[in-house]
């Protein structure tokens, strides 16, 4: 560190220019980082170590793209200045930015004249100074606001912070239960995904199975056509044995007529019979009583003759 380097009763007006300049290089990089060029370059200006046209090269250059660029080529143009350009840098950092000149330089910043190198008469310095503690009262007043308005922010921005964190825990319970939901619907989209290919193998079981009760109703269908052309001869059959058993027992009644008709003959002719012997005995007897009488009466005339 340069306060550690830098001993405290170094005397910044004893040191040559190539010292000087080798303790700012040193701390080139912390100067150009923690520098605003805009607020050195009127005390620089004053002391006559950079002129108007370095100040827009400085401040309007479009080469110079950032802060530390400009301050860097500030430093650069100071340096050819030389020790006046190292003391004059010195001490507008122990006006404006005491931290940084005590960081540099190891020593503590004053504003008693005796500090300063000359390059300003006294009253300019003096009128310098009391613009320059005015500007800083003015800036800490307007840093005072600043902070005021920060703080204000700030706690506006904390309040926005805890009731982000709030949303935040919300939206970690709410990506909680998204990512519970999206398990779960995962789960949900392999069981449908299962009850889908469960549903395929019914469709492919239950077409198999139409398509084996197809032939089963055809072979049935055709079963059934077999029993009802069996049935059909069955009772073509059945009808054939009823027409012959009706055609038989009407046979048998025309049998059974025939015969009492025929017995009826029988005995119509068997009466017949009785009666024409009894007509052929009454006959017989009849003639034969006739033919004694006819030979009587035959004997008789022979006899009278």
């Amino acid at each position: 560190m340069a306060e550690e380097c830098v001993p405290e009763d170094l005397d910044l007006k004893g040191m040559g220019e190539e010292e000087l300049w080798e303790l700012i290089n040193d701390n080139r990089h912390r100067i150009s980082l923690g520098v605003r060029p805009c607020i050195l370059i009127p005390y620089l200006r004053q002391a006559r170590v950079l002129s108007e046209m370095d100040e827009d090269e400085i401040l309007s250059c479009h080469n110079l793209t950032n802060r530390c660029m400009r301050t860097s080529h500030m430093l650069d143009l100071l340096r050819t200045q030389g020790k006046n350009g190292g003391m004059a840098l010195l001490e507008s950092l122990m006006i404006h930015y005491p931290a940084l000149y005590t960081q540099v330089t190891g020593r503590k910043p004053s504003t008693e004249p005796s500090r300063f190198s000359g390059l300003i008469k006294y009253s300019e310095l003096t009128e310098y100074l009391v613009r320059a503690v005015t500007g800083m009262q003015k800036e800490l007043q307007e840093a005072r606001n600043e902070a005021s308005k920060l703080r204000a922010h700030c706690a506006s921005l904390e309040a926005d912070i805890s009731q982000m964190m709030e949303q935040e825990m919300k939206s970690r319970t709410l990506r909680t239960d998204n990512e519970r939901i999206q398990r779960h619907l995962c789960s949900l989209q392999r069981e449908v995904t299962k009850l889908k290919d469960e549903k395929c193998d019914l469709y492919i079981r239950y077409t198999a199975a139409i398509e084996e009760k197809s032939a089963v109703n055809g072979r049935l269908h055709e079963l059934n056509l077999q029993k009802v052309r069996s049935y059909l001869l069955l009772l073509l059959h059945q009808a054939r044995q009823d027409i012959l058993a009706q055609d038989l027992a009407e046979a048998i009644d025309s049998q059974v007529e025939l015969a009492e008709q025929l017995r009826s003959y029988r005995e119509e002719n068997e009466q017949l019979l009785r009666d024409k012997k009894k007509v052929c005995l009454f006959w017989f007897f009849s003639f034969s009583g006739y033919s004694n009488q006819i030979r009587k009466c035959h004997t008789n005339s022979t006899s009278y003759l």
